[in-house]
């Protein structure tokens, strides 16, 4: 009698469950739509002059900048924050963007330097040469005005580079299966394998979307689907987190090097495959499945567009701005921040507070630690580190890129040795003077002038060269407190250690490069916490591990903090990289709007395809 009870109990349990996240979704508005008018203005030409454009992105703080009453502020420049504030400008809210660096973007800004431009962070996103969801969001927040141009359909390249063998090649395809299609052809052997990984990806990804929802229900209600197990029947996306990308592999096939291949790009999101759940592996696929694309004019071009938008309501975008503190009232609710400038401190009041400083920065730093402690976040902090740090070298070349045999639209991962999980844990792991001597098992290199098409309107006859690899903080964290520019000899010369160290591989790989080479550039960890305010060196936030994506701590690192006011946006309410941030920047949205701006923008997506649709037929 008992066992027939259980399945109705259940059955009831999980309907209860049903009605609150339904209550959440159809729940009345309480606020205004920021999808509310559709944006029809044409594509203006692209700005080229540097002041005009600084006009934009290097806004001084100063108190008379600042608007005389504000609805929030928002601490940081990066896209979390700015996709936050821009929907919320949409809504008619007055928004304050404080950002600590001397231009706004995050690791969406750019540099200049002897002639050459880089990016700091964007290399490649997906999901926008076509009119997806995510594409009517960016065009939303940005006016229109933001223009992406299509990598090449074999965007990615996975090269095995081991010293004294011949180069090992596997492009990656884009395309509807052409991925596997070219994998069979190298592994004719692995093809039913190769089927089944990709059979895999496809059940992982379903239930990625109704994941997020833990984010939203009550907590008590997200304990409830933990505890009973409930969760599986709304996605299966918690039950493969429980599974990591390795272990997968392993059961898939025994051949070493198709398993690299399968996560070659598992930098990504910066943790190693025996670390990672396999739903961050698999969701990472499915974004570059329909092509990758790169910003047209560079990645400045992302925040010269969002910040006229948050303006429009009379809000701001401020740089060196440091947010020392987040003010609390009496009642222990957000009512403003400290910024330092200068020697002193100036207060801001506004009644909501925006943290893009990730939760590490929001929670050890900003907020004082007795009320940090207290809060449900930080358990999770103890449980979840900062992700690996990184370095990133900045090479500029004498001539264009036509000169050159190189890459063209695309990007190479470049691995020293197959199985490099191993590889990977184990470089982490040593001590600096150990690394100075062994190769750098992975390097990510890109030639991003060759993917901006009015790159050559700027810089005619110069190309740039991007690589990144994994380095730990501590490498580098006696040198922490040094100013940046002047820390000393042995800091350049332990940095040009690794730096040259990507440089070598690279020109192994593209020996045309190397007597082209006219400037170079090395970022390490600290400049990371220099440049971008980052708590260990780390680009991608909370290291993205099985454990982070957990169902309570996924519904703990929500948007709104159980501190009243304090809100949170960026990559660790969400996922990393730009697309990460970006929405995790929407839900944030959604939460300091209370409303359900996931069907407002469904609605206007709708919309566009339907009008778009219309065009095609008309013309036709």
């Amino acid at each position: 009698m008992a066992m027939g009870l259980l399945p109705l109990m259940v059955a009831g349990a999980a309907a209860v469950i049903v009605v609150k996240i339904l209550h959440f979704i159809f729940s009345k508005p309480s606020s205004a739509n920021p999808f509310e008018k559709q944006c029809t203005a044409e594509i203006r030409p692209k700005v080229m002059d540097q002041k005009q454009r600084d006009q934009v992105l290097k806004q001084g703080f100063s108190k008379d900048k600042v608007p005389d009453v504000v609805d929030a502020i928002v601490i940081g420049s990066g896209i979390g924050g700015l996709s936050t504030a821009a929907l919320l400008s949409k809504a008619g809210k007055k928004v304050l963007v404080l950002e600590q660096h001397d231009q706004a973007g995050g690791c969406c800004h750019t540099f200049i330097d002897k002639g050459y431009e880089f990016d700091v962070g964007i290399h490649y996103i997906g999901e926008l040469n076509y009119q997806s969801v995510t594409k009517t969001f960016l065009d939303h927040i940005t006016n229109r005005q933001l223009e992406w141009a299509p990598l090449a359909e074999d965007f990615d390249e996975v090269i095995f580079a081991e010293k004294d063998k011949d180069l090992r090649r596997y492009p990656v395809y884009s395309g509807k299966g052409k991925w596997a299609e070219s994998l069979k052809k190298h592994f004719p052997e692995e093809a039913a394998n190769i089927d089944k990984f990709f059979n895999i990806m496809k059940d992982v990804r379903k239930g990625s979307r109704t994941a997020i929802l833990v984010k939203f229900i009550p907590l008590w209600c997200a304990k409830i689907l933990e505890v009973t197990g409930l969760i599986n029947l709304i996605t299966n996306y918690y039950k493969w987190n429980s599974v990591l990308v390795s272990d997968v592999l392993a059961d898939i096939t025994e051949n070493q090097e198709l398993r690299d291949i399968l996560c070659y790009n598992f930098g990504d999101f910066g943790t190693p495959p025996s670390k990672a759940g396999l739903p961050m592996q698999a969701l990472l696929h499915t974004h570059f499945e329909a092509g990758a694309s790169y910003p047209v004019g560079g990645a400045s071009e992302i925040a010269f567009h969002i910040i006229p938008v948050i303006e429009e309501s009379g809000g701001k975008v401020l740089v060196r701005a440091e947010v020392e503190h987040i003010l609390l009232d009496s009642e222990g609710k957000a009512c403003g921040v400290q910024v330092k400038k200068g020697s002193t401190s100036l207060t801001i009041n506004a009644p909501l507070v925006i943290s893009d400083a990730g939760v590490y920065n929001t929670y050890k730093k900003l907020l004082p630690i007795d009320v940090a402690s207290s809060s449900n976040i930080w358990p999770v902090l103890k449980k979840c580190e900062p992700g690996p740090g990184c370095m990133s070298v900045f090479v500029g070349l004498d001539c264009s890129a036509e000169d050159l045999d190189i890459c063209h639209k695309k990007n190479v991962w470049a691995f020293t040795k197959n199985n490099f999980d191993k590889l990977a844990l184990d470089y982490l792991s040593m001590k600096r003077e150990e690394a100075e001597n062994v190769d750098i098992p992975l390097v990510f290199i890109s030639f991003p002038s060759t993917k901006d098409p009015e790159w050559d309107k700027k810089y005619p006859g110069k190309t740039t060269m991007a690589l990144v690899t994994f380095t730990p903080y501590e490498w580098f964290s006696e040198w922490e407190n040094e100013r940046v520019m002047k820390r000393g000899d042995e800091y350049e010369s332990i940095k040009n250690i690794f730096g040259y160290k990507a440089i070598d591989i690279a020109t192994r790989l593209f020996p045309s490069i190397k007597d082209h080479i006219d400037y170079v550039a090395i970022g390490t960890p600290i400049s990371n916490k220099h440049y971008i305010a980052t708590a260990k060196g780390e680009i991608y936030g909370l290291d993205h591990t099985s454990e982070r994506f957990s169902l309570w701590n996924n519904a703990l690192l929500r948007p709104k903090t159980d501190i009243p006011g304090l809100f949170l946006t960026g990559q660790d309410v969400c996922s990393c990289g730009f697309s990460g941030a970006l929405w995790g920047g929407f839900l944030c949205a959604g939460a300091v709007l209370q409303r359900n701006i996931m069907n407002d923008l469904a609605v206007m997506h709708k919309i566009i395809k339907m009008e778009s649709k219309a065009g095609v037929e008309k013309k036709s």
